[in-house]
């Protein structure tokens, strides 16, 4: 029988010490104009801009009160713009400025070299489908979570 809590543990441990990595990691690149944290956000507005806050919130995992603030400063940053949503006024949308574009080339080098310290000693064979084991993991849970 699978022991349930231990997975969880193993989980939360690799979360942990990827986003301490990735921080020290772009700390280490001088071309980096943003933090590990934002580095989540300007991820999700790399594969799909421009999106609301609550957008953010669910596909970078922050809380919404927590987007707020690290928002404002992307955007006194110069990284991200935004503008209201064209038909809900209550709502602002945010993009990326021609900086935050050019920030993807930072976050594309840490993240190889991330990968290379996560993949060690695993054949291309194991990596592809440890993340397919993830992906299904990720899709279970994502249906769970309709059902509460």
């Amino acid at each position: 029988m699978i022991d349930s809590a231990k997975v969880g543990k193993y989980i939360s441990k690799i979360a942990l010490i990827n986003g301490r990595l990735f921080h020290k990691i772009l700390s280490l690149d001088d071309r980096a104009k943003f933090n590990s944290e934002q580095g989540k956000i300007l991820y999700c507005l790399w594969e799909k801009a421009p999106l609301t806050t609550t957008d953010l919130s669910m596909e970078s995992g922050l809380a919404k009160n927590t987007l707020s603030s690290m928002l404002n400063r992307m955007e006194k940053a110069g990284l991200i713009y935004s503008f209201p949503h064209p038909s809900d006024k209550r709502k602002r949308y945010f993009d990326l400025t021609e900086e935050g574009r050019k920030q993807s080339i930072v976050g594309e080098a840490a993240s190889k070299k991330l990968s290379a310290i996560f993949y060690e000693g695993f054949t291309e064979e194991e990596s592809k489908l440890f993340e397919a084991l993830l992906e299904r993991v990720v899709n279970n849970l994502e249906a769970g979570d309709q059902h509460f």
